[in-house]
């Protein structure tokens, strides 16, 4: 059974559900394609809402587009987080930075796939869409690095040349780049390989 915040013991009005129902319908088409190609009357047709209801939540197609991404990266960031979670008690930061990398390196390839990514790339370059929630460095995801570089650095495992700060600042830089690279020379860029290997690199220079 799936948890929703109904069956959870949560009570959840007749405007949020409606509110996630045409999330959940636009989630559907944009699935199948670009978000330009997605129009509101397709969206409320497939939400079985008229074009007024969906005003009420959503200011235009670029607002819920915005919504839907900040859920989405909320719920993978979660994903991440129980990862980490599920690794031994005792286990080396380098080995959870390494396995937290293979998993969001396999997400990107077998969940959210390249083309999606692609098109992600294309909204923030854009810049038509509120995209703060990919591009700020207050996302949960960067989070994990922090406590991961943290941990390294409190259990000795790391040099104390640089602050958390500034190492979590370029472990960041370095999955976008992977990514983007991942992109624009797909399929001939291997990216869970190439992650790897290069995260390879950063963790032994700033291991003792």
């Amino acid at each position: 059974m799936e948890l929703t915040a109904e069956n959870a013991g949560v009570k959840v009005s007749k405007g949020e559900r409606t509110k996630q129902k045409i999330l959940e319908s636009a989630a559907v088409l944009f699935g199948h394609h670009e978000f330009e190609e997605v129009t509101v009357d397709a969206i409320v047709a497939a939400a079985g809402v008229s074009k007024g209801t969906f005003y009420i939540y959503f200011d235009s197609k670029d607002s819920l587009i915005a919504s839907f991404l900040t859920e989405y990266v909320r719920n993978v960031d979660m994903a991440y987080k129980s990862h980490l979670e599920s690794l031994p008690e005792g286990t080396p930061a380098s080995q959870m930075m390494l396995s937290l990398i293979a998993k969001i390196a396999d997400v990107l390839t077998g969940i959210i796939g390249n083309h999606r990514m692609r098109i992600v790339y294309g909204l923030q370059l854009s810049g038509k869409v509120d995209m703060e929630v990919v591009k700020g460095y207050n996302r949960a995801l960067y989070d994990l690095f922090t406590d991961v570089i943290a941990r390294g650095l409190e259990q000795g495992e790391f040099r104390n040349t640089h602050t958390v700060e500034t190492l979590t600042r370029h472990f960041v830089m370095a999955i976008r780049g992977l990514s983007y690279e991942w992109c624009i020379r797909y399929p001939d860029f291997d990216l869970k390989t190439q992650a790897l290997e290069h995260f390879q690199l950063l963790l032994d220079g700033a291991r003792k």
